[in-house]
């Protein structure tokens, strides 16, 4: 079985567009999203979307728990 690839889409949309949110179209958390923007540049698009890519679900925002136990001991505080 095959590991499904990034496949960012133009988006073809005015630049200013205020009738849609961005998270609707991108998952900026996605481990391949800086791939996904380098294609964008290589194909010359204003703007892509992740709605086709298989990996738009897949990466989420991390939550707080994410953070709660990595944060560096402070032993000047009591």
């Amino acid at each position: 079985m095959s590991c499904p690839q990034p496949r960012p889409t133009e988006f073809r949309l005015p630049l200013r567009a205020e009738s849609f949110s961005i998270e609707e179209h991108r998952n900026v958390h996605c481990r391949f999203y800086g791939g996904c923007i380098d294609v964008a540049v290589k194909k010359d698009w204003d703007s892509f979307t992740c709605a086709k890519c298989p990996m738009f679900r897949q990466d989420r925002a991390p939550g707080a728990d994410a953070y709660a136990f990595n944060q560096p001991a402070d032993a000047g505080r009591p």
